[in-house]
Order: C-alpha cells, then structure tokens, then sequence
C-alpha cells in the first residue's frame, strides 16, 4: 500500500491517536503512519468529485496489482479535534470514520485479503461507537454511555445518497448492520460490566469477512 500522491495536511494529531487507539483495541500489526497519506480537499476533489461534501473520502487505486492510497477528512473537523478543548462529536465521527477505512484497508491489504465497500462501512460504524464508548464521550458507566452513544449513532441517520442509488443503499444496509451489532454488545456484555470479553469479541469481529459482518454473533 503507497501514497497516492498525498500532499501533507496540518492538523493531523488527532488522526495519529485514533490509529494508535484502532490499533491497540484490535492488537493489530504495526501499519503505514495516517498522516503520510492525507489529502487536502484541492487533491481530494480532483480524485473524487463531489465526495468531499461527505467529510471524509478514502481515495484507492490500483496500478500493476500495487494499492495507491489517499485520505481525505474535512480541515474544519481535524482544527477542531486538535484545537478544542471540548470538541464536536460530529467532527470526532467524521475521523474516526475515515482512520478507521485506511486502518481497515491497510490491515485487509497486510493479510492479502479483499475489502469490500460495504465491509469497509460496516466495520467504521462499530469503530466509531467502539472508540467513543472506551475513549470517554459521554457522561456515566459503560452501559449509560453505550445507551446514549448507540441514539447518538443509530437513532434517525441522515445519509448523502438515496435509498435508490447503490451508495445509498450500501450505506443503509451497514448502519443496520452495525446498529444491529452494538445492541448486541451491550446487551451480551455492557450490562454485565464485562469489559475483557467486550474487546475480545470486537477483535474477533474485526477479523471476519464482509459477509459474516452482516449478521450477529450467536450466543
């Protein structure tokens, strides 16, 4: 996995400590540092047209079976996060959701494996939740704070495309999915205080395919 033409991006602290709290919850192997590969949205624009209105955009290519990889978060999010002492939750969502793509393909492309988009959509949800839950946004104990978190997250989801388009319906089926799932955890394990075995079933989940991603654990 290479930069994809990555010109560097200021304000970048807080994307190197979500890659650092992604890779310690999940025990992954060492990975390529996030900064190298941000985009700036003049660069971001030209690669993706109309996708920076997202927030965030992970940038791929493929050349001669090489991964060509850039990222993209909104400069208005990364200044807050770095500069706030109380920062917006919607900025927080958007960087964690884009460190959590590039972590994500860049633990798939380790591993020789394929990612899907929608893979790719699904597992940013659970990151987010995930790393809210543990990194302390919100007020309470664990099972308080998933409670709020999960209404924050999953309760009445605005999204960019229809329903009809594919992103659109990708986007639908992995906030489903993903909502679906930190039910569960609260219910098999934050109700109980049980917080060893919360991160051992995030890590187990991490490492499944796409389609094992849509459906719940059983017990």
């Amino acid at each position: 996995m290479s930069v994809l033409d990555a010109p560097e991006v200021s304000a970048a602290a807080p994307l190197r400590r979500l890659q650092r709290r992604l890779a310690a919850l999940y025990d992954l192997p060492p990975a390529p540092d996030v900064e190298a590969f941000l985009c700036g949205p003049e660069r971001a624009a030209a690669l993706a047209p109309g996708e920076t209105r997202r927030g965030e955009v992970l940038l791929v290519h493929e050349v001669d079976g090489r991964v060509e990889v850039g990222l993209y978060v909104d400069q208005g999010a990364l200044r807050d996060l770095a500069e706030g002492s109380d920062p917006d939750f919607g900025a927080f969502c958007l960087a964690a959701e884009g460190v959590s793509h590039f972590v994500y393909l860049a633990f798939r492309a380790g591993e020789g494996g394929a990612v899907s988009q929608l893979e790719l959509e699904v597992q940013a949800e659970v990151d987010t939740f995930a790393t809210a839950l543990l990194g302390g946004w919100g007020a309470g104990a664990f099972l308080e704070r998933s409670r709020r978190l999960r209404a924050r997250l999953f309760e009445r989801p605005r999204y960019h495309d229809g329903a009809h388009t594919e992103a659109g319906a990708r986007y639908r089926v992995a906030h489903r999915a993903a909502a679906r799932y930190a039910e569960w955890l609260e219910a098999r394990f934050l109700r109980r205080g049980e917080l060893t075995p919360f991160v051992g079933e995030l890590r187990r989940y991490y490492r499944r395919g796409g389609a094992e991603k849509l459906r719940l654990p059983r017990g």
